[in-house]
């Protein structure tokens, strides 16, 4: 069977696997796209899940902040900010008093060309559009903490704001569960000392693979807890189908309509799959950046590969480790035990680095992998723990080496399924 796989935006490769091995190929559920995604998104903000329509909810004089995440999402940015921004200039709210803070949680900062081609040349004339910097204390303040002790250092842009919008996307999240919702705030727009609360915990949660696609545990909580502390007043969400259109949108109360919107999204990114694999082979896409987004579906393959296999990681990764943590590329080999320690003793600074790394561990821990990747170096690679293919298909076969001819091989063909195993 030849197998197509995205490689980034827009490429793709290919790869075959014997009949004999197929085990399972899954993609994203198919399901329509909306006809008239402005239509939809004024109507949601008509009628919000638990939360007043936005035409009751601001007023002039109001001074609003919009959350939006940046280019390593997938969210139609410049399709639903001119819409959200006509409800509001009709509530009453000008452009003037109106600013969109690109929720970058830790990611590089994005520049004049990057803002235009994602969120619109009319948003960016229109309206202030700013970065987040997670690591400059005078654009944060402090509020605080939550009931369970996490500390909240939050931008000071949202902080001042009268009313606060986020705008993302919702897929599952190895680190919360599901993206979408409150993590616009957190780690969107908070400073590092929150996020590495969250993803030092969730890194520490044994076993990782419980946490993808579960809403039920303290990470999320706190995440939740920090949006509504922060102030998040609505969420505009939307689901992706399996051609990256919108097929679903919801809007209103941070936890509630992000709640509702994960219940339709289980349908499209969760698809069953009849046990596990001796290899799950997976793309990326469209967490292609570099290896700090790629692994995410590394984290959702090795639910599906059994103890002992082999996952095969397709990733371009033109910014190779990780851009902002060079500690994801240093500890690469660090066993779970070694990164704990080296934290504990005080020998680690960039704590959010090191929960990543929790991650990679536990991943390692369960199975090899081997990495096709032209961006990510073959020293890469090594350091990350990975054996170096030199084309997809290579990969494949060393990994059938790895495991036998008789190996049952699953294909993840995007890298935002869950797989459900059963």
């Amino acid at each position: 069977m030849r197998i197509g796989l995205p490689y980034g935006k827009s490429r793709k490769v290919s790869l075959e696997v014997p009949d004999r091995n197929v085990y399972f190929v899954v993609d994203r559920g198919e399901s329509p796209a909306l006809k008239d995604l402005g239509g939809e998104v004024r109507r949601v903000l008509r009628s919000p899940i638990g939360a007043p329509p936005l035409s009751e909810a601001v007023h002039r004089g109001d001074r609003v902040v919009i959350l939006v995440d940046d280019g390593t999402r997938p969210t139609p940015q410049g399709a639903i900010l001119p819409v959200l921004l006509g409800e509001l200039n009709a509530a009453g709210v000008p452009d003037r008093d109106i600013e969109v803070v690109v929720a970058l949680g830790t990611h590089e900062n994005m520049g004049e060309a990057a803002v235009r081609e994602r969120f619109g040349v009319e948003v960016a004339e229109r309206v202030a559009v700013v970065n987040h910097d997670y690591r400059d204390p005078k654009g944060l303040v402090s509020l605080g903490r939550t009931g369970s002790g996490t500390p909240i250092s939050l931008s000071r842009d949202v902080h001042g704001a009268d009313y606060v919008i986020g705008v993302g996307n919702i897929v599952p999240h190895c680190y919360t569960g599901w993206g979408g919702g409150g993590k616009i705030v957190q780690p969107g727009v908070c400073g590092e000392e929150t996020t590495a609360a969250t993803h030092w915990a969730a890194g520490k949660f044994r076993p990782i693979r419980e946490l993808a696609g579960n809403l039920d545990h303290w990470v999320r909580r706190e995440v939740d807890a920090v949006a509504v502390e922060a102030g998040l007043s609505l969420i505009v969400n939307t689901v992706l189908n399996h051609e990256d259109e919108v097929s679903h949108l919801v809007a209103g109360h941070a936890v509630e309509a992000f709640r509702e919107g994960v219940r339709v999204a289980r349908r499209t990114y969760c698809p069953r799959v009849p046990g596990l694999a001796d290899v799950v082979v997976v793309s990326s896409y469209p967490a292609d950046l570099e290896y700090w987004q790629a692994i995410k579906p590394l984290d959702y393959a090795h639910l599906a590969v059994k103890p002992g296999g082999t996952v095969v990681l397709i990733t371009p990764s033109p910014s190779r480790v990780s851009t902002m943590h060079p500690l994801f590329r240093e500890g690469g080999t660090w066993t779970y035990e070694e990164t704990v320690g080296a934290v504990e003793k005080g020998g680690v600074e960039d704590i959010i680095a090191a929960g990543g790394l929790l991650i990679h561990a536990q991943i390692r821990e369960r199975c090899e992998v081997v990495c096709y990747s032209d961006g990510m170096t073959e020293g890469d690679k090594e350091a990350l723990g990975f054996r170096h293919a030199e084309s997809p298909q290579e990969a494949l076969d060393m990994a059938l080496k790895s495991q036998g001819k008789d190996a049952k091989v699953g294909v993840l063909r995007v890298g935002e399924i869950l797989p459900v195993v059963g």
